[in-house]
């Protein structure tokens, strides 16, 4: 969201500016050297309020709030002589709260948070000073539960990234050093009992390559290669009802040998 923010805050400096009439005195006044000072209204071209805010000795101060042509808030940044700093929240057009954090110059820094467009969170992560990604990071799917979860080094992943499904089941475990992938460790589940949904099946993996297929205790269930999450070549272990292992499967070819 760097990019983004960055690019709009040079729109500002750019973009001639359209200050519309207004029958306030106390509004979108000029000092004795013709700088900008006090309260501030900007409009479209269209007549529609753009903007709102103060300047002091012609430098933004303070909360500017931006409009969409609607008047529906589009963002709120804070300025500090002229420079963006501090708190600054956009929305998407319809009014509800599309990020929000803290800006400082050209970075974000500390808490960050980014929405889904029906309000539930879907970024929480904190920046370091220096606007570089720190500590525990989170993303969140559109119905509120977790979807990944993970720590940062200064701005790249370190150690494991754990993987959700909407439902907040743990579905995989990724290892990272130095921002570089490592390996995988996908994780099926199974129903509780008999009872529940006993043909369901979960498919634990639909990539391509060598893993290990483990349950949430830790029971390896498949390993070997897969290709588009099939087993190609390799073992699967198979459980009685009180997790015992009572035989293993070889896989060739994407087919089981006889026994």
């Amino acid at each position: 969201m760097k990019t983004v923010f960055s690019i709009l805050l040079l729109i500002f400096v750019v973009t001639p500016l359209t200050v519309g009439q207004n029958d306030d005195a106390r509004l979108n006044r000029v000092n004795e050297d013709n700088q900008r000072t006090g309260k501030w209204e900007i409009f479209y071209d269209t007549g529609e309020l753009k903007e709102t805010g103060t300047y002091v000795n012609g430098q933004r101060n303070g909360l500017w709030k931006t409009y969409y042509k609607s008047g529906t808030l589009k963002h709120e940044i804070t300025y500090n002589n002229g420079i963006a700093k501090g708190p600054a929240r956009f929305y998407y057009r319809d009014g509800s709260l599309w990020e929000e954090g803290y800006w400082n110059e050209n970075h974000w820094q500390g808490e960050y948070s980014l929405y889904h467009a029906n309000g539930k969170k879907f970024y929480e992560w904190h920046y370091n000073d220096s606007g570089r990604r720190e500590g525990e990071q989170k993303y969140y799917h559109a119905n509120g539960k977790l979807k990944y979860t993970g720590t940062w080094e200064d701005g790249n992943i370190a150690g494991e990234l754990r993987i959700y499904n909407e439902k907040g089941q743990l579905t995989e475990k990724r290892k990272y050093a130095e921002g570089s992938f490592k390996e995988s460790n996908k994780i099926t589940t199974r129903p509780q009992n008999a009872q529940e949904n006993p043909d369901k099946k979960i498919p634990p993996f639909y990539g391509t390559g060598n893993y290990t297929l483990q349950s949430l205790d830790g029971r390896v269930i498949k390993e070997g290669y897969f290709r588009d999450g099939i087993l190609q070549d390799g073992k699967h272990f198979i459980y009685n009802e009180k997790d015992s292992l009572i035989e293993v499967r070889t896989v060739e070819n994407g087919e089981y040998t006889a026994q």
